[in-house]
């Protein structure tokens, strides 16, 4: 069966990517997997929040697949992913779960289709308009007690 790694490291790590990779190339062959290409790339990108005060990673990912035997070994991949220090995060998926196939044009284009869904979210928003305040104009409590009902009639259930 086939399945796709995904990994970060931490920015500062962006030169030992290389290392970084054979060492999971060594742990994924002796656990009987076997790569259908090299790691592509992603590159350096901003966490949406930070682990352990980084605020940048630099991602890579790769094919890989393995036989019916080997499909137990799942579980001790990721638990020897995770005890390499430089690697922060890690992710094994089915490649029939992800639904097309992997290429680094597919990822620019759903990257590419999140800014375009960014952009018509942020005009869509309506425009809330504010009357100015004229100033020495104060409401009483009972004035605002009644635009506050007609705010609230208004507005449909």
């Amino acid at each position: 069966m086939e399945y796709e790694l995904l990994f970060f490291t931490s920015a500062s790590n962006e030169d030992r990517v290389e290392t970084i990779k054979k060492e999971l190339t060594e742990i994924l062959e002796s656990l009987g997997g076997k790569f259908l290409g090299d790691f592509h790339d992603i590159g350096k990108r901003k966490l949406a929040y930070p682990i352990k005060r980084d605020t940048h990673a630099f991602y890579s990912w790769a094919r890989f697949t393995l036989d019916d035997e080997a499909r137990s070994n799942i579980p001790e991949i990721g638990k020897r992913i995770s005890l390499n220090d430089k690697v922060k995060r890690h992710i094994i998926v089915r490649a029939d779960e992800i639904g097309k196939t992997a290429s680094a044009d597919v990822i620019e284009t759903e990257t590419e289709k999140i800014e375009a869904d960014k952009v018509k979210s942020e005009i869509s928003k309506p425009e809330v308009r504010t009357k100015p305040v004229e100033k020495g104009e104060k409401a009483t409590l009972s004035e605002l007690d009644e635009k506050l009902s007609e705010i609230l009639d208004e507005t449909p259930e």
